[in-house]
């Protein structure tokens, strides 16, 4: 991965994590101290977000978007895990990284 790419994942990363809490906040999940805690991290992301996400989404709009859509259909999905499955979770991708035609062979004939 090239130093261009790993930037472009943290500003992606970023912006995800912006969306994501900024909702939380709105919605009232946090209270006092947690959410002042909150609200200073978003600025903070905030930050972030005018320094490279947009100069990159700028650059490179198409790829940006394709690779942010992925993060943020990652996150929703991790996030729909309970904490104590993600041990299997884990164990799947490893199988994944170790034999990957194997794997995609078994989630095609379940996703069928």
């Amino acid at each position: 991965m090239t130093n261009t790419d790993k930037v472009t994942h943290v500003a992606i990363n970023c912006q995800v994590l912006l969306n994501r809490l900024s909702d939380q906040v709105a919605e009232d999940y946090y209270k006092t101290g947690l959410k002042q805690t909150a609200r200073k991290f978003l600025n903070e992301l905030l930050k972030v977000e005018k320094e490279m996400f947009d100069k990159f989404f700028d650059k490179s709009e198409d790829s940006t978007a394709v690779v942010y859509d992925t993060y943020d259909i990652f996150m929703k999905t991790i996030a729909n895990v309970p904490i104590y499955e993600m041990q299997n979770i884990t164990s799947i991708i490893e199988a994944y990284q170790k034999d990957r035609k194997s794997i995609e062979g078994i989630v095609n004939k379940i996703n069928r």
